[in-house]
């Protein structure tokens, strides 16, 4: 009986809520391809979007089958709309989701050119686009715009440098002009923007190309018989792989100044027209402006491989003359302690992109010492490049580090050579190991053995009469009396709608998985700092903390946390507002928790300090980055 009327007054509650619920209508899951324009010129950018409905986190589209355009994304956003209505007592909720992707698309050739069919997922959902047909017009020829390519040299080696320069010739006013350069999609180069003297006083500017930038100069030249402004900048080509590089005709577009036309007057009386046709100020003309694209020569890179004659074993592939020295700090240590190694690179235009050899192929250098598999990234001073790097010395009898070498390829003489650092003595002591009498001194022995005591007096029972039962008879009389039954009926409502609006407030944030990453980043961060300082050893210590700050960083600043170094996350920091000395503190982490990963916990005195130190610094690293 009980249970009937139980289920009875379930069915009453879910009855009446199904009436004040609101009922929730969601669109079907599709996408759409729409492109801002369908007639642009070969070389023109135009906008491309994809418009998803039904969805408002829809995985990102593959493209790479869009061969006939230069493909650059722009992002992405959510594009979704609620309402709510209500007919005859009837919610009704219709809940629009929605997303867009936004592209760059430039036409390479003329034609017809078809936008294929592109899929989007979204959990576990396909659907794909209409196909979008575009006209590209050819360039318009003219003799005001001109756009060339010249390079430095037309042969080189594999990894040889080779400058780009880019020519723009204006000889009228424009009004924005966008740059195009197909070559920044081939896989078979490296790019480098070359340094500017921004002190110099020339006049520079800022261009947009590709996903980056260059910096353009102004200036001015003759061809010809006519003068024309010219803006120029630079690319740096580092070729991969071997092979005939074709460098296809980059374009400019530009709104060009082709005259002017007279502001049609608010008057029809001829006395009027004559008065306001004088324009004594200048005021009734507006300039005509014009479309222009431009499109440049092509050019061809020959690319040969580096001769094997005479080539070192350890050689990494650096071209060019180059020197290197070392130094090292401290010189007089114990097996196991840390040494800071720093290797100063010199001799090469372009060190961006260059890295140091493998410190364990170093001859001599990884039987006597310890060498951590991270290798630093380097950091470029001037015309050279420092790279630092923690190692051990594995023995007492190590008596220098020896000369650390750089296989190079020179170019003017076609031949390799060798770059050799100085040795560096050392003096190295043995490290005696401490036990765990030694640290707490006299220890006593412990009797084995325990009694075990019975409690004799057993398990006390509690007994009640039969004067609790009372007779309590139910029905819907007596549900409708109770305050309970009517607290609820008015409680369910309320309740489904706080539920939906926490649940919508909860997917909007959880919308971005980079973005819900990072707000979780300090909480995970100091949970990690809570289990270094629980645990036992300096070395597991230093790599839950090391770890912890790597993810924490790597999430806040929306990078590869497997990959964050130091020098990687320090000008993003400081972009962020994050203070110089809070850099100073964080370094030392890095490096203390390195030496104490890299030595087996040599050097770490008092990891509780170090999580202590860790602690405060996330707060302020986390009240910067908010």
């Amino acid at each position: 009986m009980t249970r009937a009327v139980i289920k009875i007054g379930l069915l009453l509650i879910l009855a009446y809520a199904s009436l004040l619920c609101p009922h929730v209508l969601a669109g079907p899951f599709k996408a759409t391809a729409v492109a801002e324009r369908t007639d642009p010129f070969v070389g023109e950018p135009f906008v491309f979007q994809i418009q998803v409905e039904g969805s408002e986190s829809p995985d990102q589209p593959d493209l790479s089958h869009v061969t006939d355009f230069i493909v650059e994304f722009k992002g992405g956003r959510q594009n979704s709309s609620r309402s709510v209505t209500i007919v005859n007592g009837r919610m009704m909720q219709d809940v629009r989701e929605g997303y867009f992707f936004a592209y760059q698309l430039t036409p390479k050739r003329e034609g017809r050119l078809i936008i294929p069919s592109i899929n989007v997922t979204a959990e576990g959902r396909t659907t794909i686009t209409n196909p979008v047909i575009i006209n590209a017009q050819k360039a318009v020829e003219s003799d005001d715009f001109k756009l060339t390519l010249k390079l430095s040299k037309d042969q080189c080696y594999v990894g040889e440098p080779v400058i780009l320069t880019v020519t723009w010739y204006i000889g009228k006013d424009v009004n924005g002009f966008n740059f195009t350069l197909p070559l920044l999609n081939n896989k078979d180069l490296d790019f480098i923007n070359p340094a500017f003297d921004t002190q110099s006083g020339k006049k520079l500017y800022r261009i947009p190309l590709g996903d980056g930038e260059v910096i353009g100069e102004k200036g001015r030249a003759r061809v010809g018989q006519k003068e024309f402004a010219t803006i120029t900048f630079e690319k740096i080509l580092i070729p991969k792989k071997s092979g005939e590089i074709s460098i296809e005709p980059a374009t400019v577009s530009c709104s060009a100044l082709y005259g002017y036309e007279r502001r049609r007057n608010m008057f029809d009386d001829d006395f009027f027209s004559d008065f306001f046709n004088d324009d004594f100020f200048g005021r009734a003309r507006r300039g005509v402006y014009r479309t222009v694209v431009v499109s440049s020569n092509t050019l061809i890179l020959n690319v040969s491989d580096l001769p094997l004659d005479g080539r070192p074993d350890n050689f990494a592939g650096h071209i060019g003359q180059y020197q290197i020295t070392a130094t090292a700090t401290p010189t007089d240590v114990n097996v196991g302690d840390p040494i800071t190694l720093t290797i100063t690179l010199s001799g090469s235009d372009y060190l961006d992109s260059v890295k140091l050899p493998l410190l364990d192929q170093q001859p001599g250098l990884a039987k006597d010492f310890k060498i951590p598999n991270e290798m630093a990234t380097g950091e470029v001073k001037g015309n050279t490049k420092v790279f630092t790097q923690t190692i051990r010395a594995l023995r007492a009898d190590v008596k220098e580090i020896p000369p650390i070498e750089l296989s190079y390829f020179d170019i003017k003489s076609k031949s390799y050579g060798i770059a050799r650092s100085e040795p560096i003595p050392l003096t190295v002591k043995e490290t005696r190991m401490i036990t765990a009498k030694d640290a707490e001194g006299r220890v006593q022995d412990v009797a084995q053995g325990s009694e075990i005591e019975t409690w004799g007096q057993g398990i006390a029972f509690n007994y009640e009469d039969m004067g609790v039962i009372e007779n309590q008879p139910l029905g819907p009389v007596s549900w409708f009396k109770s305050r309970w039954w009517a607290t609820m009926v008015l409680f369910l409502p309320v309740l489904y709608i706080l539920l939906l609006t926490i649940a919508v407030t909860i997917r909007r944030r959880n919308a971005d998985p980079l973005k819900v990453r990072a707000r979780k980043a300090y909480r995970s961060l100091t949970g990690s700092l809570k289990n270094a300082g629980r645990s036992s050893s300096p070395t597991e210590s230093c790599n839950i903390i090391l770890d912890a700050f790597r993810t924490y960083l790597g999430d806040r600043l929306f990078m590869n946390k497997g990959a964050v170094t130091f020098n990687d996350v320090k000008d993003k920091l400081l972009s962020e507002g994050v203070t110089q000395q809070a850099l100073e503190r964080l370094k030392t982490i890095f490096e203390s928790c390195e030496a104490g990963r890299y030595a087996g916990g040599a050097g770490i005195q008092d990891a509780e300090s170090m999580v202590e130190e860790g602690n405060k610094l996330a707060q302020e690293l986390e009240d910067s980055l908010k």
